[in-house]
């Protein structure tokens, strides 16, 4: 991943009228994408559908990878405000359709921001990680409580490890399948296969 590509890489606007031609370009890229994809896109056609000049799109974004790569952040703040409400609301689900939820999430989210972007996703995907901008450590309390609340169900006797293995081991494997082969992501029988792993280890009756 080159520097300029990275998502921290462009300048920050700081004063209202910079906020808005951000703004303008990344829905102007984010319907380019949508309607023609990420191989024709460019910082042209960019720029003349946010009604802004090139140059002004520079002065932002020194690339198109780096247009594509705030859209993937732009979507990953709005998970981690979901993510957050979700942790703070009281879990009222049942166990299992619960743990499906974990594995659809995982799935259903980089599928979406693969078709944002896919190669530029593809070769920055660790930058937009759940766990690291909501806190390892809190999603694995919360599933933590969760679990500890339908204790009579959860096969596991070691919550805390329960916990990490389903918080870090879902994301691994989605992770490595988007690394090595991201046509599985779109695979029913590897989402079937998730879920058959984690009910089997969490769930008494299977």
């Amino acid at each position: 991943m080159s520097a300029a590509s990275h998502p921290s890489a462009r300048r920050r606007p700081r004063q209202q009228r910079s906020r808005v031609i951000v703004d303008s370009i990344l829905e102007a890229g984010r319907r380019l994408l949508a309607e023609s994809g990420e191989s024709a896109l460019t910082t042209n056609r960019i720029a003349e559908r946010a009604g802004v000049s090139v140059g002004s799109l520079y002065r932002y974004f020194p690339n198109k990878e780096a247009v594509v790569a705030a859209i993937c952040d732009v979507h990953t703040g709005q998970d981690v405000a979901e993510i957050r409400a979700a942790m703070d609301a009281p879990e009222e689900r049942p166990l299992r359709e619960w743990l499906v939820s974990i594995v659809d999430c995982q799935l259903e989210r980089h599928r979406r921001l693969l078709e944002v972007g896919r190669a530029v996703y593809r070769d920055q995907h660790r930058e937009f990680s759940l766990a690291q901008r909501v806190g390892a450590q809190e999603v694995e309390r919360h599933i933590r409580e969760v679990l500890d609340h339908h204790r009579e169900e959860v096969r596991a006797r070691d919550l805390e490890q329960a916990a990490f293995l389903i918080a870090r081991g879902i994301s691994a494997l989605v992770r490595r399948a988007l690394d090595e082969c991201p046509e599985r992501l779109y695979d029913p029988a590897f989402r079937e296969s998730l879920l058959e792993l984690v009910l089997r280890y969490v769930v008494e009756d299977t």
